[in-house]
């Protein structure tokens, strides 16, 4: 499971051979969000969260709560996210926001698509 700062770090070294369009960008970022997600690390996924910078700590551990909440659940219904790939991305203009579509293959086989939408924030792009 990657950290968002190895996460930036290999987007970056990643930019230096090859430019990443955004949506690349986007879609390696929500992927590592939803690791650590599944990983059970809160925290490193709570960083990737837009808007919980700046919003009250309750708020912020209301979302980790729900966070808990929905890893609890899939470990219940299918034994955990055993990984998650990236299907596709696609810019929304009117949004102006980046929609990836991820996969979550479960650990009892069962997959699940699920679209994350995306915004950049000070070069960065957090979950909406």
């Amino acid at each position: 499971m990657l950290c968002a700062t190895a996460i930036a770090l290999q987007l970056s070294l990643f930019t230096s051979c090859n430019e990443l369009t955004p949506e690349e960008q986007a879609s390696l970022a929500a992927k590592g969000y939803y690791e650590h997600l599944a990983a059970g690390e809160y925290d490193q996924y709570m960083e990737g969260v837009s808007g919980t910078k700046e919003a009250p700590a309750d708020y912020t551990e209301q979302l980790r709560a729900s966070a808990k909440q929905y890893v609890g659940r899939l470990k219940q219904q299918h034994q955990g996210i055993e990984a998650v790939e990236v299907r596709s991305a696609r810019s929304d203009t009117t949004l102006h926001c980046t929609e990836v579509f991820l996969l979550l293959r479960f650990t009892d086989t069962a997959t699940e698509e699920i679209c994350v939408p995306m915004v950049e924030q000070d070069g960065r792009w957090l979950l909406k």
